[in-house]
C-alpha cells in the first residue's frame, strides 16, 4: 500500500510554497482545526484552483469548473440538500452508467457509498474549488425546491391588483435578487418607460430585458432608494446608495445609482459578491506562456504593473489574481480600492470613502509611511495618482494599478496626457496588459460547423471547423456560458525602455513590440476561436469588425 499523498509535499513540488507557508499554515491550523488545505486557501497562500488542479493532477482526475456546468434536475432530485453538504459532493448526471460527481475532498469509501446509497449508481468523481461545491449545492438545491420565476410572477400579478398600496414589495425586491443570481448577474437595470417599467440584466457582459412590468408598479423604485439610504424625496438630481444582503448563504454588497429620465428615475444595481480571493490567472483564462510570463512581471521587486481596458474587463480581478500570486506571508501589501471586491486574507485593503477625504491621491502618501513592499491602486484617474504611483515605483515598490486606455501600447500615450515625462515612465513600467472578457461557447450545446468565407477572411487563418452554441437551457438560450480573457501582455525590455525615453513614436514602439512576438488582443482571440472557447461573432462584438 502506497503512503497516503501530503498536500503541503504536493505544493512544494509545484513551486506554490515552501516550508515558511507550510509553518504558518501549521500555526493556524492548531487555532482553527481546520484541514491544512483550507487554511492554505482562506489565509490566501495557495488559490483554490492551484490547489485542486494539483490535486486532480496527482489522483489521476479530472478537475471541473462548476461555474460552467448545468445538473441534470431528476439526479438532483434524488438527493438531500444536507447529505450533499456534509460529504462535500455535488451530483451532476450520469455518464456511461456511472454518476458524474463533484466533490472538493479527497474520493474514498464514504464518499462513494454516499452517491450509491442516494443515486443507486457507481460514482466517477471529478474535483472542483470547496467555494464552488458548496455555492452550487445551495443555488441548486433552492432553485430546485423554489421556481423563483414562478415565485416572482406571482409577485408582480398581486402588487398589480393591489389598488391601494397597502403590500409591501419586499417580496419582489427580494425574489428579484435571487432571479439575477440564478441568472449570474452583475447588473440589474430597472428603466421607467412611456408604457411600463423594463428589467434588464447584464449577464457575461451583454444586456438583455427580462421583465416588463406594469407602470403601477413605479413604487418598488422608492422602496429600493429606501433599501439603499437615499433619499426618496430627491427626483431630480441623480444618486448613489447601496446595502447589503444574505443571498443563498453568500453576501452580496448592491450598490444603486439613479439618474432622472422624461418618464421617471431610472436605477442600475451592481450586485458585488462579498468573496474571498481564491483564483489564478491560469483560471481567468491566460494562456500558459503568458502566465509564466505575467508571474514575472508581478515578482519584480520594484516597478509598476498596469492593466488597462473599459469598465468591465476584469482589470481588478486579474491585478488581484496577480497579487495573490506572491509570496504574500513575506510581504507588506496595502490596497486602496473602490469598492473592495475580493478580500486578500495577507493584504492590508481600504476602501476609497470620498465623503472623508481618502481618494487614490491622497491615500499614496499615508502608504508610504507604513513601510510597504506593494502597493495596489484601484485606478489612476488623475495627474496626481499617477505621479505618486510612478514616483513609489522608482524608489523601490512594487505598485499594481489600472488604467483607461485601449491597448497595452495605448497607456504610454495615455500617461503622457497626464504629464508624465518619458524618463519617469521607462524607468518605472514593467509591465502593461490590455485586455476584454469574451462570453465562452456553452458545453452542454456546443456544435462544430464549417466557417464561412467571411468569417475565414476576418480571422486571417485557414481552418476547417469552427464552434458556436446552440442554445439551449442551461446557458438561457444564448449559445453562450461563462466568459474568458482576450488579451496583450507588453513587457518593457532594455531596448523598449531606451526607446521610449528617447520619446520614439508609438508606431516604432509597437514595430519593435511585434519583432519580438508581442501578441496583439485580435492574436490571442484567433486563438481562443480556433480552440472553440469562443466564437466569430463574440469577437467581432467586443473588439470590432473594422480594426483587424
Amino acid at each position: 500500500m502506497s503512503a497516503p499523498i501530503r498536500l503541503g509535499d504536493l505544493l512544494k513540488e509545484k513551486g506554490y510554497i515552501d516550508d515558511e507557508h507550510i509553518r504558518y499554515a501549521l500555526q493556524v491550523q492548531k487555532v482553527t482545526r481546520e484541514k491544512l488545505g483550507s487554511v492554505l486557501t482562506r489565509v490566501g497562500l495557495v488559490s483554490e484552483y492551484d490547489l485542486v488542479s494539483t490535486v486532480a493532477a496527482q489522483l489521476g482526475l479530472d478537475y471541473m469548473d462548476l461555474t460552467r456546468v448545468e445538473p441534470d434536475f431528476d439526479i438532483l432530485r434524488r438527493f438531500n440538500r444536507n447529505v450533499c453538504l456534509n460529504h462535500r459532493i455535488f451530483p451532476i448526471r450520469v455518464e456511461d452508467g456511472r454518476l458524474l460527481t463533484a466533490t472538493s475532498d479527497l474520493p474514498g469509501p464514504a464518499l462513494e457509498q454516499a452517491a450509491m446509497r442516494t443515486a443507486g449508481l457507481r460514482p466517477k468523481f471529478v474535483l472542483a474549488e470547496e467555494t464552488r461545491v458548496v455555492s452550487s449545492i445551495y443555488n441548486y438545491f433552492f432553485f430546485l425546491e423554489n421556481p423563483v420565476e414562478t415565485l416572482l410572477q406571482r409577485e408582480i400579478d398581486t402588487l398589480t391588483n393591489d389598488g391601494s398600496n397597502t403590500v409591501p414589495p419586499d417580496n419582489f425586491l427580494q425574489y428579484l435578487l435571487l432571479l439575477a443570481v440564478k441568472r449570474r448577474t452583475t447588473d440589474v437595470h430597472i428603466r421607467p418607460m412611456e408604457s411600463g417599467i423594463s428589467i434588464g440584466f447584464r449577464v457575461d457582459g451583454v444586456l438583455s430585458n427580462e421583465l416588463f412590468l406594469p407602470r403601477q408598479l413605479a413604487r418598488i423604485i422608492t422602496a429600493i432608494k429606501l433599501t439603499a439610504g437615499m433619499d426618496i424625496s430627491e427626483q431630480r438630481l441623480p444618486q448613489d446608495g447601496r446595502w447589503s444582503v444574505n443571498i443563498l448563504q453568500r453576501r452580496y454588497d448592491i450598490r444603486v445609482s439613479s439618474v432622472v429620465t422624461p418618464y421617471g428615475e431610472n436605477l442600475v444595481l451592481r450586485l458585488l459578491s462579498q468573496e474571498k480571493a481564491s483564483f489564478s490567472l491560469t483560471a481567468l483564462g491566460f494562456l500558459p506562456e503568458d502566465v509564466d510570463k505575467l508571474h514575472r512581471a508581478f515578482e519584480e521587486p520594484f516597478g509598476i504593473v498596469l492593466l488597462t481596458g473599459p469598465t468591465g474587463s476584469g482589470k481588478s480581478t486579474t491585478l488581484v489574481a496577480g497579487l495573490i500570486s506572491l509570496d504574500l506571508l513575506g510581504k507588506n501589501v496595502l490596497t486602496v480600492e473602490n469598492p473592495i471586491e475580493y478580500k486578500v486574507p495577507l493584504a492590508r485593503q481600504t476602501e476609497v470613502n470620498e465623503a472623508a477625504g481618502y481618494d487614490f491621491s491622497n491615500a499614496m502618501r499615508y502608504f508610504l509611511r507604513h513601510d510597504p513592499d506593494v502597493i495596489l491602486i484601484g485606478e489612476m484617474r488623475d495627474e496626481e495618482t499617477a505621479r505618486t504611483a510612478l514616483t513609489a515605483a522608482t524608489t523601490g515598490h512594487l505598485v499594481l494599478s489600472t488604467l483607461h486606455a485601449n491597448t497595452a501600447l495605448g497607456a504610454i500615450p495615455r500617461l503622457r496626457g497626464l504629464n508624465m515625462d518619458n524618463l519617469t515612465m521607462s524607468e518605472s513600467l514593467v509591465c502593461v496588459v490590455s485586455q476584454r472578457l469574451v462570453r465562452t461557447i456553452c458545453p452542454h450545446c456546443k456544435t462544430a460547423y464549417t466557417p464561412t468565407p467571411e468569417e475565414l477572411e476576418y480571422l486571417g487563418v485557414d481552418v476547417k471547423t469552427l464552434h458556436k452554441g446552440a442554445r439551449c437551457d442551461s446557458c438561457n438560450h444564448t449559445g453562450y456560458l461563462g466568459r474568458t480573457l482576450v488579451y496583450e501582455i507588453l513587457v518593457l525590455d532594455k531596448e523598449l525602455r531606451d526607446m521610449l525615453e528617447q520619446d520614439a513614436p508609438l508606431a516604432a514602439l509597437t514595430e519593435n513590440a511585434l519583432s519580438k512576438g508581442f501578441r496583439t488582443l485580435f492574436d490571442v482571440g484567433v486563438i481562443k476561436c480556433v480552440k472553440g472557447q469562443t466564437t466569430v461573432e463574440e469577437l467581432q462584438r467586443v473588439l470590432g469588425r473594422t480594426r483587424y
